[in-house]
C-alpha cells in the first residue's frame, strides 16, 4: 500500500492548488494573506471546499480569536533634486495607517539606535532606518526607539540578513510589539536613491504617503480541518499554515500544496489508516497578536488551547512549513525531539523516491506551530533541510519559484517522503521514543564546575536514564496495535508533555532547552567577561562575552525606556496569553552595567574594578537562580521516574 500511493501523486494538481492559493491577495501588487484578512478568509474557504472535493471527511472550519492584520497599499512619492517625481512601493509591518495623499517629512537616522537621534529633530516625521535582523536586532527595537522619540512613523531598509536576496527585494517580519506606529519597508535600491536625495536636500525630504493598513484586535480567522478516518481513536496530525507575507511560494504555499497533494493521493489509493489522519491548516501563523514578543503561531496556539483533549490521543505530528522544493539542497533534515531521533532516522532512511540523504536536527524549535502541539504531549516531525540558504528570500517579495531553485523531482520527493513517513508511523503499535537519548543529552548539558548542587542533579539524571533503559525495552516489545498499546501510548504522551512543558523552557532568544541552560550560559558569559576585563580587553567583554547574556547587548544601543517597554511585554502582568506565557520569568538586568562599560570604553579607561564587582554580583544572582532550576529539575526527574515506572509495570 505504501508503495502504491505514490502512483497517485500529481504535481500538476499540487502546483495548480498553490497557484490558486497565491491568487488570494490583500495587496494586488505584493500579495499578503495575513491574519484574519479578507484574503486569508477567502483562502481558507477555498481550502475548506477543496478538502471536501478531494474526499476528506469531517471537513470543517474552526474559528479562533486572533488580531486581524490587513495590508492593502503603501507607496511614497517625492521630488528629487532635479525636479522629477519618484514613486516607490513599500511593504508594511503590522500597523495602523490610513493615508491618502498625506504630506510627510522623512529623515534618515542610520540604524535607529538612541545615539542616532542625537541632534536630529524627528518629532512628527518618518524616520528611515537601516536594519539587519539577523546580525543586529529585531525590528521591534528601532520601532520602539522611534516611538519614544516621537517619530510619526518608520521606514525600514533591510540591508542584510533576511529579505536581502537583491536590491529590489521587499521584506517584512512579525513586529513583536505594539502596532500603533506606522512601520513600512522599502527596497535597498530605492533607499540608496532616497538617501542620496536626502543629502542633496538638506537631510529632510517632503513626500506624499498613500497607505491602507490596519490591525483590529480580537477578530477571528479560521483553521481548516479535515480527516481520513481511522479504525481507532488515536490521531496522526498533518499541519501547515496557509497565511502568507507576499505571495510566499515556499513559505508556505509549498507546504499546503504538498499536504493536499499527499491527502488526495491517499484517498485515491483507497487508504484506510489505523489511526485517523487529521489535517489542520492554520491561519495567523506569521503574526496574530499585538503587543508581545511572541506574536507568531497565533492560529495554532488558539486552536490547541481550545482542544487540550487532543493530547490524549495524539500519536504524532508532521508539520510541513516551508517544505523542501530546492534542487540545490544537500539533505533532508527534519526537526524533532531528542527522544525521537533514532526512531525517525530508521523510518526515514531508504525510502524509495526520496532523492536526498535523510537525517534529523534536535531539539525542536519554537519558530513554528509544532511546539504548541508538542506541549500537549504529541511528538513532532518538522520539515527542514540543509544546503540551502533561504534566509535572504524569507518573508520577502523574492519568495518565488525561480528564486527557490524549484525542482519537480525534489518536490515530488517531498510528497513521497512525508506521505510514506505518515503511513509507516500509522503501522507502529507505539511511538519509537527513546528517553535515554534525552537524559544523555541532559547530562552533557550540566556544568558540574559551577555549583555543588549539580552533583545531585547528575545522580538523578543517571537514575532517570536507568529507568528509561528499561522503558525502552518495553517500548520495543510491542508488536500490535491493541488496547494495551493504546493505554501505554497515553501514558507515554503524558511523560512527553511533562518534559516539554516543565523540563524544557526557552531563553530570551526563544531557544528551546533544559530550564537550567539560560542561567548556566549567563554565568559562563559573565565569567568570561570578567576575565576579558581583567586583561584589559573591554571590546571582547562587551561585544562577544556579554552579547550572550539575555538582552545585555541590546541595552548598548537602545535607551532605558525602550528596554523597559520590551522587557515588560514579556514579564509584565499585562503581557497577553501566548504560546510562551510563563516560559521566561526573569532577566539578567544588564542595562546599567552595559552603559557603564560603554562610558569606560569611550573614555579609554583601563580600571574596571567597579564594573567587575557588579558583574560578580550578577553572577551570584544567576547562581541562585541556577540552584532553583537544578532543584526544580531534580523534582521533575523524580516525577518522570515514577511515570516511567508506571508505564513499565502496567
Amino acid at each position: 500500500m505504501i508503495a502504491e500511493f505514490s502512483k497517485h501523486l500529481d504535481l500538476n494538481y499540487t502546483l495548480g492548488l498553490m497557484e490558486k492559493l497565491i491568487s488570494f491577495k490583500s495587496n494586488p501588487d505584493l500579495g499578503y494573506r495575513t491574519s484574519g484578512s479578507t484574503a486569508e478568509i477567502a483562502a481558507g474557504d477555498f481550502l475548506h471546499e477543496e478538502m471536501k472535493r478531494i474526499g476528506l471527511k469531517n471537513v470543517h472550519k474552526e474559528a479562533v480569536v486572533v488580531d486581524n492584520f490587513e495590508f492593502k497599499r503603501a507607496d511614497i512619492s517625492y521630488k528629487m533634486a532635479n525636479g522629477i517625481t519618484r514613486k516607490f512601493l513599500m511593504s508594511s509591518f503590522q500597523a495602523r495607517c490610513l493615508a491618502e495623499n498625506e504630506k510627510i517629512k522623512i529623515v534618515y537616522v542610520n540604524k535607529g539606535r538612541d545615539i542616532d537621534y542625537e541632534n536630529i529633530d524627528v518629532e512628527g516625521k518618518y524616520v528611515l532606518i537601516d536594519i539587519n535582523m539577523v546580525d543586529d536586532w529585531w525590528v521591534n527595537w528601532p520601532i520602539t526607539q522611534a516611538k519614544v522619540n516621537k517619530a510619526k512613523g518608520v521606514i525600514v531598509v533591510q540591508i542584510g540578513g533576511y529579505c536581502s536576496w537583491s536590491k529590489d527585494t521587499l521584506g517584512v517580519q512579525d513586529i513583536s510589539t505594539t502596532c500603533d506606529l506606522p512601520a513600512f519597508s522599502m527596497t535597498v535600491r530605492e533607499a540608496e536613491l532616497l538617501k542620496e536625495q536626502l543629502k542633496l536636500q538638506g537631510g529632510e525630504i517632503e513626500a506624499i504617503l498613500n497607505a491602507d493598513v490596519n490591525v483590529v484586535n480580537n477578530g477571528i480567522t479560521n483553521c481548516i480541518i479535515g480527516e481520513i478516518p481511522g479504525k481507532i481513536d488515536e490521531v496522526i496530525y498533518l499541519i501547515g499554515h496557509y497565511d502568507a507575507y507576499f505571495t510566499a511560494f515556499a513559505d508556505n504555499s509549498s507546504g499546503i500544496g504538498c499536504i493536499m497533494g499527499i491527502c488526495k493521493a491517499l484517498v485515491e489509493d483507497g487508504y484506510t489508516p489505523d489511526r485517523t489522519l487529521r489535517i489542520c491548516l492554520h491561519g495567523a501563523e506569521e503574526w496574530g497578536i499585538e503587543g508581545t514578543r511572541y506574536d507568531w503561531a497565533r492560529g495554532a496556539t488558539m486552536l490547541v488551547h481550545k482542544h487540550p483533549e487532543w493530547g490524549d490521543n495524539g500519536f504524532l505530528l508532521v508539520n510541513l512549513d516551508g517544505n523542501l522544493i530546492n534542487g540545490t539542497a544537500s539533505a533532508v533534515k527534519v526537526r524533532t525531539s531528542y527522544e525521537m531521533v533514532e526512531g525517525i532516522e530508521k523510518l526515514g532512511k531508504n525510502i524509495e523516491g526520496n532523492v536526498y540523504p535523510f537525517g534529523t536536527y534536535s531539539p525542536m524549535w519554537t519558530w513554528t506551530e509544532s511546539y504548541m502541539y508538542a506541549c500537549l504531549g504529541i511528538p513532532t516531525i518538522e520539515s527542514f533541510y540543509e544546503g540551502v540558504n533561504f534566509w535572504p528570500s524569507y518573508h520577502s517579495s523574492s519568495d518565488q519559484k525561480d528564486v527557490n531553485d524549484y525542482s519537480d523531482e525534489v518536490f515530488l520527493s517531498s510528497h513521497i517522503l512525508y506521505g510514506t513517513i505518515l503511513q509507516k508511523f500509522d503501522k507502529l503499535p507505539v511511538r519509537p521514543l527513546d528517553f535515554t537519548a534525552l537524559f544523555d543529552k541532559m547530562l552533557d548539558e550540566v556544568d558540574g564546575k559551577i555549583i555543588a548542587d549539580s552533583k545531585l542533579l547528575c545522580e538523578k539524571i543517571l537514575k532517570a536514564k536507568e529507568t528509561a533503559v528499561v522503558l525502552k525495552k518495553k517500548n520495543d516489545s510491542f508488536s500490535k496495535i491493541d488496547s494495551v498499546a493504546k493505554k501505554y501510548n497515553k501514558k507515554v504522551g503524558r511523560i512527553f508533555s511533562k518534559i516539554v512543558n516543565e523540563l524544557f523552557g526557552i531563553d530570551w532568544f526563544e531557544q528551546y532547552n533544559f530550564i537550567h541552560i539560560r542561567n548556566q550560559n549567563n554565568i559562563h558569559y559573565l565569567t568570561s567577561a570578567i576575565e576579558s576585563l581583567k586583561v584589559g580587553n573591554i571590546e571582547k567583554a562587551m561585544d562577544e562575552d556579554l552579547r550572550g547574556v539575555d538582552l545585555c547587548w541590546y541595552g548598548y544601543h537602545f535607551d532605558k525606556r525602550v528596554y523597559d517597554i520590551l522587557v515588560d511585554q514579556v514579564l509584565g502582568e499585562a503581557a497577553p496569553f501566548t504560546w510562551a506565557k510563563g516560559k521566561v520569568t526573569t532577566i539578567a538586568d544588564m542595562w546599567n552595567i552595559g552603559r557603564e562599560l560603554q562610558k569606560l570604553r569611550n573614555e579609554g579607561a583601563t580600571n574596571y574594578t567597579d564594573v567587575i564587582a557588579k558583574l560578580e554580583k550578577e553572577i551570584e544572582t544567576q547562581k541562585n537562580e541556577l540552584k532553583e532550576k537544578f532543584a526544580a529539575e531534580i523534582s521533575i526527574l523524580e516525577e518522570l521516574i515514577c511515570m516511567m515506572k508506571d508505564c513499565i509495570e502496567d
